[in-house]
C-alpha cells in the first residue's frame, strides 16, 4: 500500500525486504530494568546506616542507566542480525541529474510504517520513566542530605526507593502486539510523506537528490532505519544531507518539534533554526520538546550517523495521545489542521533548505 502512495511521476520506488530479532534487546532490556530495581533497593538499605554506600550503590544504576538506556551507536550492533521477524524499507528516489558526481544536496524526508499495540501505552510508558527518574533523584537528594549532617528522612528515602523500584518493575512487563490500527503513529504522517512525494519533486531543482522514505520496524527500536542507513550510508556523501522525519502528526495541537533525546543529547541545532524561522514565515506556533531516555524515533539513527535530522511531530494532551500503541489509535483521531500544519511546515522547510544551499 505505502509503494503504491509512493508510485508518482519521477520517483523510483522500491522495497528493500530485511529480516530481524529483537528478542535479545527486549531481554537485556528487562534484566536491566530488573537490575536496577535490586540496586535501588539495595542502596536504600545500605543508605540507612551508611549514606555513602547507599550513595555510591545509586550512582552505579545511575550510570548503567546512562550507558544503556541512552540509545548509544554501539548499542546497534543488537539488532543487525536476521531472524523471524519481516518486513521492508519503502523508498522513493528522485534521482538528481548530475550523471557523474553526487547531488548538489540530497534530502531526505521520511515516516515509518509500523504500529504495535502495549500492555503500557504511550501515557504509562511516560508516566513510569518519570517516575523512576524523579524518585531516583529524590532517593539521591536525600541521601547527599544526610550525609552533609542536614535533616534527612529514612522514611523519604523508603518511599522514593519503593516508587522507583515499583516503575522499574512495571516497565519490565512491557510487551508488544500487533492490535494497533495506528491512525496518529503513524499513518498520517506517511500520508503527508506521500502526499510531499507528489508535490515536492516539481518545486525542487533537478540537482537535488530527492529520498521518500517509509522504515518498516521503527516500532522494535527502529531496526528498519539503521537497515536503510547501513545500507546506503556510503551513498550520502559529497553534498549536504539533511533528513527531515515525520512520526505523531495529526495529534490535535500545535506543531511540536523533536530536539533533544536521551540525556539531554541534541538532534539538529541547524534544522530547529530552519523549522522555527519557517514556522514564523507561515505564521505557526511550534514548540521544541525532548524525547525521554529509552524511547525511541527514527532521527536517533540518522543522528548517530552524524547526518542532520529533525522530526516534527503535533499535539497536546488529549485522547489522541492516550490512544497511541493501544487499539484505539484510529484514523479518526486525526486532526486535518494539525496534519495540514505539519505537512506546510516540512514542505517550507524543503524549501529553505534548498534556497539556503544555492
Amino acid at each position: 500500500m505505502v509503494r503504491s502512495w509512493f508510485e508518482v511521476e519521477g520517483v523510483e520506488v522500491a522495497e528493500e525486504r530485511f529480516s530481524y530479532d529483537v528478542r535479545p534487546a527486549f531481554r537485556a532490556l528487562r534484566l536491566l530494568l530488573l537490575s536496577s530495581a535490586v540496586g535501588v533497593a539495595a542502596a536504600a538499605m545500605l543508605g540507612r546506616e551508611r549514606p555513602i554506600l547507599g550513595l555510591a550503590t545509586l550512582m552505579t544504576v545511575w550510570v548503567a542507566g546512562a550507558v544503556f538506556l541512552g540509545w548509544a551507536p554501539w548499542l546497534e550492533r543488537i539488532y543487525r542480525h536476521d531472524g523471524p521477524t519481516r518486513t521492508a524499507n519503502v523508498v522513493g528516489v528522485r534521482r538528481h541529474s548530475k550523471p557523474e558526481g553526487p547531488p548538489r544536496m540530497t534530502l531526505i524526508i521520511l515516516a515509518h510504517h509500523d504500529s504495535k499495540s502495549q500492555n503500557l501505552t504511550l501515557p504509562f510508558r511516560a508516566a513510569f520513566t518519570g517516575a523512576a527518574l524523579l524518585g531516583s533523584l529524590a532517593m539521591g537528594a536525600f541521601l547527599v542530605a544526610r550525609l552533609a549532617g542536614g535533616v534527612a528522612s529514612v522514611l523519604g528515602t523508603f518511599l522514593s526507593a519503593g516508587v522507583v523500584c515499583l516503575s522499574l518493575v512495571a516497565l519490565a512487563t512491557l510487551r508488544s502486539g500487533n492490535r494497533s490500527p495506528g491512525g496518529v503513529d503513524n499513518a498520517g504522517s506517511v500520508a503527508i510523506v506521500a502526499e510531499l512525494a507528489r508535490v515536492i519533486p516539481r518545486e525542487t531543482p533537478e540537482d537535488v537528490e530527492l529520498v521518500f522514505l517509509s522504515p518498516g520496524a521503527e516500532e522494535d527500536h527502529m531496526v528498519g532505519a539503521m537497515r536503510w542507513l547501513d545500507r546506503h550510508a556510503d551513498e550520502l556523501s559529497g553534498g549536504d544531507v539533511f533528513a527531515i522525519n515525520l512520526d505523531g502528526a495529526g495529534i490535535p495541537g500545535r506543531v511540536a518539534l523533536l530536539e533533544r533525546y536521551g540525556f539531554g543529547r541534541r538532534f539538529s541545532a541547524s534544522l530547529s533554526d530552519v523549522a522555527r524561522r519557517a514556522a514564523t514565515d507561515l505564521g505557526l506556533r511550534v514548540h521544541g520538546t525532548f524525547l525521554p531516555p529509552a524511547m525511541g524515533v527514527d532521527a536517533i539513527p540518522f543522528s548517530h550517523r552524524g547526518i542532520d535530522c529533525l522530526t516534527l511531530a503535533s499535539g497536546s494532551l488529549c485522547p489522541a495521545v492516550a490512544a497511541i500503541h493501544s487499539h484505539r489509535d484510529r484514523g479518526e483521531n486525526l486532526d486535518e489542521e494539525a496534519l495540514e500544519n505539519v505537512a506546510r511546515l516540512a514542505r517550507a522547510m524543503i524549501r529553505r533548505l534548498v534556497d539556503a544551499g544555492r
